[in-house]
């Protein structure tokens, strides 16, 4: 993708400092509306395939709409899943009451798929959503002990864990720990949460890491497989930042079988994206193919179970 891009489109205030970007198609005035988070250190047009997307969703009454939270860009160092939950319930709010009677799909890449499940499966009051894509549900901390030898990732999670325990969880933890690789500022909180040190693993961000047991996905998946929002899982074939160790296949499957036995809706073309990488920079066959998946899944809203 070119560093240089524009796009057409109607920015939206749904707070007083936040904002959310709607991609515009010629002749075209989509009712519904897809919200997409991006993963850390993304924002308002760095996801390759959000022209694509928005392209193909307009004919079908769909507008792609990025939303800029708090932890937009570098903001995810000192922000939360919680947090972003929380804003983003705003803004689904905002384009329903835009919207009468219109449906919402929320949709998220890398982290931005912990704000999607922690959307539909978190305790607490937000407004209701039609259905939830979860795109590249990788785990942050198998990413983060790829990335950092295990004796460095030992020594951050006991220097983070000692700020916690002494009342400075919100404070930034010096840049070596995380501005040179993972490109924010990183409070003591939010690299526990990320990190999720052992023995149990209990981050909030720690939602998809293949060695959890299938409690913890029944406390997640099989949470929002009750609460009537359909889902559909996309997961990178080719993604960098998944552990070659871990089998992709069999843990999407454990992710689907606990939100399909809760009664969850889940979408047809949810699995494994062959070709894939962690933001589908590919394009002909690979993107077409993820395009047509998402496409597929917002049409079958329209139509029921």
């Amino acid at each position: 993708m070119s560093a240089n891009i524009k796009a057409p489109g109607i920015l939206h205030r749904y707070t007083s400092h936040l904002v959310a970007f709607e991609h515009t198609q010629d002749g075209l005035a989509p009712n519904n509306s897809l919200l997409f988070v991006g993963g850390l250190n993304e924002g308002f047009l760095t996801i390759p395939y959000a022209q694509d997307l928005a392209a193909a969703l307009a004919p079908y009454n769909y507008s792609f709409i990025e939303v800029l939270l708090s932890s937009a860009f570098s903001g995810w160092g000192h922000s939360s899943i919680s947090q972003d939950v929380e804003e983003l319930g705003k803004c689904v709010e905002y384009f329903q009451s835009l919207r009468p009677g219109a449906k919402v799909i929320l949709m998220g890449n890398s982290t931005g798929c912990q704000d999607v499940l922690g959307y539909l499966a978190f305790e607490g009051s937000r407004p209701k959503v039609d259905g939830g894509i979860l795109q590249a549900p990788v785990s942050d901390r198998e990413a983060i002990e790829m990335i950092y030898p295990a004796e460095d990732c030992q020594r951050y999670n006991q220097m983070a864990q000692q700020w916690v325990k002494d009342g400075k969880g919100d404070h930034v933890l010096p840049n070596d720990v995380s501005l040179s690789i993972l490109g924010a500022r990183v409070t003591a909180n939010r690299w526990l949460s990320l990190a999720s040190p052992g023995p149990d693993h209990a981050g909030e961000d720690d939602l998809f890491s293949s060695d959890l047991g299938d409690g913890r996905f029944q406390s997640t998946f099989g949470v929002a497989g009750k609460r009537g929002a359909a889902l559909m899982i996309l997961y990178s074939a080719n993604d960098s930042f998944v552990p070659k160790s871990v089998d992709k296949h069999a843990l999407v499957a454990r992710m689907e079988r606990a939100f399909v036995d809760a009664g969850g809706q889940l979408g047809k073309g949810s699995g494994i994206l062959p070709g894939a990488s962690h933001t589908i920079r590919e394009v002909g066959e690979v993107r077409d193919e993820f395009v047509e998946r998402v496409r597929n899944f917002v049409q079958s809203l329209d139509k029921g179970p």
